[in-house]
């Protein structure tokens, strides 16, 4: 993998947001900020369509600083051209929490995964079952004295989650840019109805949050779903395989070449996980969720997870210990 952004390395070598940057002719990327301290920007994508108008990927977190950054982006690469659609690779509001407002100021629609606006609908009309949060907790065995510092997050929507989304992306759809190519491709695991967008014209593939520069994607991170989002995951990463000789244009850090070597590297590090869960499971039997996750390696360490990381440790628990039950094992 080798960082194609030199912009993006002279910025983290000063510490710095990196600027607005062209990729390709008609294609720029913007850093926007945003909260949590793990992450310190995404990245927004905007598409100078033929006509003069923009597409708008992954306008970003929702803040008035982060509004007036992309304003001034936009005016710098269409001084004359409105937004005319806006794209979400998935709903998180680190990159679609924007979406909201900037479809009010333009008019400009946007586009979502069926499987994401189904989600999205679900969280704005259901309120939070305080049984169903007993329920989930008990599933795992969480001590009485750690159930108050999770059941504030458990199946909680994120802020700025809900939005309108007025077009239900499928894959294989093509975005509505003139002058542009893009292809919508399903690639679900960091959440049900997570997007990756190819252009190979261009030689580009969006990748949102599925394979990331620095980090390593989440699972299951979207709210349940029919089927293990491991298994989902693993199965999207060998779709995006097939274009590894793309430059990547990641959701978080920095645009890249290597990709293919980049995706087997972020499918082995889940299933690393996973062959580390069968290794209890083969010496402890039927042990709770609970007693599984405390066995596991934790970059924090197990004692070290609190609140929301410690939830999320535990559903990943849950994914990887389903996918070993499931799956013709060793994965790979």
């Amino acid at each position: 993998m080798h960082n194609t952004s030199t912009q993006h390395l002279a910025a983290s070598d000063r510490g710095e947001l990196p600027p607005l940057e062209q990729v390709r002719d008609d294609v720029w990327s913007l850093a926007q900020p945003m909260p949590g301290g793990h992450l310190a920007y995404s990245l927004t994508y905007l598409l100078r369509g033929a006509d003069g108008g923009v597409h708008v990927i992954d306008p970003g977190w929702d803040s008035d600083a982060n509004w007036d950054r992309l304003a001034s982006a936009l005016v710098a690469v269409a001084p004359d051209g409105a937004v005319t659609g806006i794209t979400g690779t998935h709903l998180h509001p680190d990159h679609v929490g924007m979406a909201a407002r900037l479809r009010r100021a333009s008019g400009a629609p946007l586009a979502m995964h069926g499987a994401e606006r189904a989600a999205l609908e679900r969280h704005d009309t259901r309120l939070l079952d305080p049984d169903e949060v007993t329920a989930r907790l008990d599933g795992w065995d969480v001590p009485q004295e750690r159930r108050d510092e999770l059941s504030r997050f458990v199946d909680r929507s994120p802020d700025g989650l809900v939005l309108a989304v007025d077009r239900t992306l499928s894959d294989g759809d093509v975005l509505p840019v003139p002058g542009f190519r893009t292809v919508v491709m399903g690639t679900p695991g960091h959440t049900a109805g997570h997007i990756c967008l190819r252009d190979d014209d261009r030689g580009l593939l969006f990748t949102g949050d599925h394979v990331l520069p620095t980090v390593f994607a989440g699972l299951g991170l979207g709210g349940t779903t029919p089927s293990n989002p491991l298994a989902d995951y693993v199965a999207s990463i060998d779709r995006v395989r097939r274009y590894g000789h793309y430059e990547a244009l990641p959701g978080h850090g920095h645009r890249f070449s290597g990709l293919g070597g980049r995706a087997d590297e972020s499918a082995e590090h889940q299933l690393k996980r996973a062959r580390e869960v069968a290794a209890v499971l083969a010496d402890v039997e039927e042990p709770t969720v609970w007693d599984l996750a405390s066995r596991l390696t934790w970059t924090a360490g197990w004692e070290g997870l609190q609140g929301f990381q410690l939830l999320s440790a535990l559903s990943q628990t849950e994914i990887h210990r389903d996918f070993v039950r499931t799956q013709t094992w060793p994965a790979r």
